[in-house]
């Protein structure tokens, strides 16, 4: 399935091809041969960038816009949130458009009057519920499409980015009308910036890159990917292309560069490490002036891009590195109080001042840490329970 759009360069051009005309234009693919398969009763999540294509994905799937060319084959009604307001009149009450956005969904009138007084409630938006929807918030106006899109009994639900709105109690109470659905059978479709919610939430994940399908599987190993991808953006992955030895320095001329950057755990290099294990890195760097004086620094991270462990060699007090054309060193840590998770570890090459940064670098391979059990936690740290 593709999904092209023309972009004109000026309304006149656009009349001119209606017409029949010869008209400027150029052409954009929000979706390029995209292939996406969900079973009945599968929640998955469709994670990407701004402007990957996602919500043309679930505008198509939804029947709000149509493809380029390709097919779509949708077996049951869908209910769909995919801008918010969308479907409403700002002129309607909150009550008038519940109804009308019903109607939307294909629920007849005698079947939205069974069942409107159980919206509204799931709304919560009191006595506004009787107040033109051009006087709501935004966040108003997500609770009342979510009500209804969520109490339609469509076999497929569409969510894009709509938990993003909402204080924190309500954002829950979505959570738990979505858990109810899933395990009714119905199809989701789970679209969201939060990596939390999906890895926690979905069974599949579909990530989308420039218009293209660049992952589908697992949840975890897909966000993991994806986490992974939007770390080391801006920064160079040691070990690949070559070694990637030319690229040039974050900023200015290149007086030096880290060229290796190994991590050990046990003393093997990249095994799975259990938590309190101990980890040893090892960085060899390149100087191109012998006089010039470099710090280093070193940063364990999440995929997510949440720091765990950052070190410096200028905040520790040691040397800096100076009078050599390479270097070779070492990072002993003794126990490592991570309890599971999968971490990168990025190098820094930072001047005297350790303001400036030289250059930047991840280690080819990231750590894994696995615990016996199943633990949400970031860290393992040593307790014990008393009961009095």
């Amino acid at each position: 399935m593709t999904k092209t759009y023309r972009i004109f360069a000026t309304p006149y051009q656009r009349l001119r091809r209606m017409t029949g005309l010869s008209a400027r234009f150029m052409e954009l693919d929000a979706l390029r041969s995209v292939n996406l398969d969900v079973a009945p009763g599968e929640t998955v999540g469709i994670v990407g960038e701004n402007g990957a294509g996602k919500s043309t994905l679930l505008k198509i799937i939804s029947g709000t816009t149509s493809p380029t060319s390709g097919t779509v084959e949708v077996a049951e009604r869908v209910a769909s949130i995919l801008e918010l307001g969308a479907g409403f009149h700002p002129e309607f009450t909150g009550r008038d458009n519940a109804v009308l956005y019903g109607a939307l969904m294909g629920l007849d009138s005698r079947v939205m009057d069974t069942r409107l007084e159980r919206i509204l409630a799931f709304a919560e938006l009191g006595e506004m519920i009787d107040s033109p929807l051009k006087t709501y918030s935004t966040g108003m106006a997500m609770r009342l499409a979510f009500a209804v899109a969520t109490h339609v009994d469509a076999g497929i639900v569409i969510i894009d980015e709509a938990l993003a709105v909402g204080d924190g109690y309500y954002q829950k109470k979505c959570v738990n009308r979505l858990l109810k659905l899933k395990e009714a059978g119905t199809t989701i479709l789970f679209c969201s910036h939060s990596m939390y919610y999906v890895t926690m939430f979905c069974d599949r994940v579909a990530w989308l890159g420039a218009g293209q399908v660049r992952q589908v599987g697992d949840a975890k190993e897909v966000v993991e990917s994806y986490e992974a991808f939007l770390l080391e953006r801006g920064k160079r992955r040691l070990g690949e292309d070559g070694g990637d030895g030319d690229q040039q320095a974050p900023s200015g001329a290149r007086i030096g560069r880290i060229t290796s950057l190994r991590a050990f755990g046990n003393g093997s290099e990249g095994s799975e490490l259990r938590g309190g294990d101990s980890l040893t890195i090892v960085l060899e760097v390149e100087s191109l002036r012998a006089a010039e004086v470099f710090h280093l620094g070193l940063v364990v991270e999440t995929l997510d891009g949440n720091c765990v462990f950052a070190v410096s060699s200028l905040w520790d007090g040691e040397r800096p590195l100076a009078g050599a054309e390479r270097y070779t060193v070492t990072l002993e840590v003794p126990q490592l109080p991570v309890a599971n998770g999968v971490f990168n570890i990025s190098g820094y090459l930072l001047d005297e001042s350790g303001l400036h940064v030289h250059d930047q670098v991840v280690a080819p391979r990231a750590i894994r840490v696995a615990s016996e059990a199943w633990t949400p936690s970031l860290l393992q740290l040593e307790h014990g329970w008393r009961v009095e």
